[in-house]
């Protein structure tokens, strides 16, 4: 599996230094891993609207922040909105907290995690899931998801790479 998995690296290599300065998208955000404990991710992540990390100390919480931005900017858009018999939530203002934020894409460049750093673009939020394109910046791998689960198990699979480059390097 490993071997297969490193053939497949290999073939989709970028240049992640061109592919940083073409990805132009109101959403991307920049997650960096610092520590890996007991299987789950502990880091920070930056958006464009701030210049201040926020802490995630496990995957949900990185996904729930993640979607809150996401609701927050109404970009991209949900496909299934969630239906309650009390709507607190008015739609008015949600766009506020993009508009009002100045986008500044260089508050995501040269950011790197300890284990990892992952640009992740999300394209759409369609099925109530993600799709998008995740960039790994120490692989230099540039590659698609379909779902949460799928982007879960890249990153996973992207520690799963470098370990088996540091045994191919030492052993």
């Amino acid at each position: 599996m490993r071997s297969h998995l490193l053939k497949f690296a290999y073939k989709v290599i970028y240049d992640m230094k061109e592919n940083i300065n073409k990805i132009f998208a109101p959403n991307l955000i920049c997650v960096c891993i610092d520590t890996v404990e007991n299987g789950d991710y502990i880091g920070k992540f930056w958006h464009q609207y701030d210049d201040k990390p926020r802490s995630f100390r496990n995957m949900t919480e990185l996904l729930r922040n993640m979607e809150a931005l996401y609701d927050e900017w109404d970009f991209p858009q949900k496909s299934t909105i969630l239906r309650s018999f009390n709507n607190k939530r008015g739609d008015a203002g949600l766009r506020q907290g993009r508009r009002d934020a100045e986008y500044n894409a260089r508050r995501i460049e040269n950011k790197h995690g300890e284990k990892g750093t992952f640009v992740i673009y999300v394209k759409y939020r369609q099925n109530a899931t993600w799709q998008g394109e995740m960039l790994w910046l120490e692989g230099n791998l540039k590659i698609s998801f379909r779902s949460v689960l799928e982007l879960l198990k890249l990153i996973d699979s992207t520690f799963e790479i470098g370990n088996a480059e540091t045994t191919l390097a030492h052993g």
